[in-house]
């Protein structure tokens, strides 16, 4: 999924295009295919944002929000990224509606599990809770349009991949996609030459044991001296790079050197075996990817998106669209009726 904020990293940017962007004193904020989304909304979804701790703490790490309910003071960035999480709300369950998608019980699960890993490791500095913890501190409605998105884009990955995302559904998705959604036990030796990790891969097509190698010429502390192994994972888990060979090779024999960062590593899967349903049905939606980018591309083509020009313009950067936050002028139009005037990126 690609980031609408960066605190969430599991989120789906939806690329959505807009017609009619212009100067507008309309009580609305946006409107989707008709559909409007008033400023009192987008106000209330700030105040919501904000009545977190937790959240909080790690917004103003970003500095996207100080203060809290309707007299915090919210950078303009930050203003534009929840109008377009209302945005992709309003389209998305549009869609969903339309192809009869249900939401289950796998689907809220899990996307609860992403939420909350998508804010684990972002605590650091006076930010000290847990991703869960984020979550549970949320106020109801907010934590609902974060969930409530989230479970619509997964519904729509599973109906991609041809499947419901149900346990059932997950189950049989595995089956038939082993290399994706079955644990694969992983070991790994690294190295820091190419011409070391070649040679490892010899000695063990000769018949040298992989952990014994991993023991006497890995670099990793972490694993040489369990004779390399990571453990049992899905795929996925790896980096783009590893991830495909994980899931390509067969068990008990090494892979070719991969390049990882400036060493190689060989890896070598001992096992493939069921995982959780929760598991499996994460790495039935991260392989839908590329293939929910494409459908949500031609869901934008189609949509016609308006937004009040104080939130700033709707443009495609990085190959998304997406609102860019107002910058010049001071717009007499502020957002927070209890401020004064926009400076720079921020409302004061």
């Amino acid at each position: 999924m690609k980031k609408l904020l960066a605190l969430f990293g599991p989120l789906v940017v939806l690329a959505l295009a807009l017609s009619g962007c212009g100067v507008s004193t309309s009580s609305d904020a946006a409107s989707v295919n008709g559909s409007n989304i008033s400023i009192s909304e987008l106000n209330q979804t700030l105040s919501d944002a904000s009545q977190s701790g937790p959240f909080r703490c790690l917004l103003s790490q970003q500095m996207a929000i100080q203060g809290a309910g309707v007299h915090a003071t919210y950078s303009s960035r930050f203003v534009a990224q929840q109008l377009s999480l209302l945005i992709a709300r309003a389209e998305i369950d549009a869609e969903v509606h339309r192809l009869h998608l249900a939401t289950t019980a796998l689907a809220t699960q899990l996307s609860e599990n992403q939420i909350a890993s998508g804010l684990n490791g972002q605590a650091g500095g006076s930010c000290t809770a847990t991703g869960a913890q984020v979550v549970a501190s949320l106020s109801p409605s907010y934590r609902s349009l974060l969930t409530d998105l989230q479970i619509d884009q997964n519904l729509i990955s599973a109906h991609l991949a041809g499947v419901a995302l149900t346990d059932a559904g997950v189950a049989a998705y595995s089956r038939a996609h082993p290399e994706i959604a079955q644990l694969a036990c992983v070991s790994a030796i690294l190295v820091a030459k190419r011409s070391q990790a070649v040679a490892i891969v010899a000695k063990i097509r000769s018949g040298a044991n992989f952990a014994a190698l991993a023991k006497s010429d890995s670099i990793d502390p972490q694993t040489a001296a369990g004779g390399g192994a990571l453990g049992c994972v899905y795929p996925g888990e790896f980096a783009s790079g590893l991830a495909k060979v994980v899931g390509a090779i067969a068990l008990n024999t090494p892979s070719e050197p991969v390049a990882f960062g400036s060493n190689f590593v060989v890896l070598e899967v001992t096992q493939r075996r069921s995982g959780s349903a929760a598991g499996a049905a994460l790495a039935l939606v991260s392989s839908q990817t590329a293939a929910e980018t494409a459908f949500v591309n031609r869901l934008g083509a189609r949509t016609q998106v308006w937004v009040n020009s104080q939130y700033g313009r709707w443009i495609l950067a990085s190959g998304q669209f997406q609102i860019a936050p107002p910058s010049g002028p001071v717009n007499a139009q502020i957002l927070n009726p209890f401020a004064v005037t926009p400076v720079g990126d921020t409302y004061n």
